[in-house]
């Protein structure tokens, strides 16, 4: 495990129960841990030191034999130029690649906006096409009861006209029904004396 000085911070022991202080082989672990990674480092640290001073003197060689011939020069300085290029190649890899994810993260971001604002287009169309059709089909059903009004108010009139014409004609009818039954009472009232 690479240690941290995030992870040598917040290293915790267990606290032992019959004596004060922390458990000794848990320290003592912790502590040979950190030896073993500070050795690995240390040996890391001197190859890179020894490779360092390998490509320097590989690059003084190839400026010495420059002068000498430029094909000679060419072929000691291409090992050099692949082996110091090599971490430029991989800054050059990082740095393109976090280009490209910033640019595909920027088209995402370009597209997500442009979909919202069509989103929004698209419902704010469709809102005005509902509404549109609402009030269509509002102003037709006002005009079908307005019409059904008009015709049951016509069809009321028809029928108090027709009232007022039957209780005429029942009470004409019913008083010269009234009218006979006393004529006939009288002439029969004035037989029987």
């Amino acid at each position: 495990m690479a240690l941290t000085p995030e992870h040598v911070k917040t290293k915790t022991f267990t606290i032992t129960k019959f004596r004060d202080g922390y458990e000794p082989d848990q320290v003592d672990d912790f502590l040979d841990e950190i030896v073993a990674d500070l050795d690995a480092r240390d040996a890391e640290r001197e190859q890179l030191q020894k490779r360092v001073a390998e490509l320097t003197a590989e690059l003084e060689a190839a400026r010495a034999g420059k002068a000498e011939s430029a094909a000679g020069s060419k072929q000691t300085a291409a090992p050099i130029a692949a082996s110091v290029s090599g971490t430029d190649m991989d800054v050059q890899k990082s740095s393109a690649m976090l280009k490209l994810a910033l640019e595909l993260h920027d088209k995402h971001i370009n597209e997500g906006k442009t979909k919202r604002a069509q989103l929004i287009s698209e419902g704010e169309a469709e809102a005005s096409r509902i509404v549109s059709e609402a009030t269509a089909k509002r102003e037709e059903q006002l005009r079908r009861l307005t019409a059904e009004s008009f015709n049951l108010e016509t069809k009321i009139e028809e029928l108090k006209g027709f009232e007022k014409e039957y209780r005429a004609t029942l009470k004409s009818y019913i008083e010269s029904q009234l009218k006979g039954l006393n004529e006939g009472l009288s002439v029969s009232g004035g037989s029987a004396r």
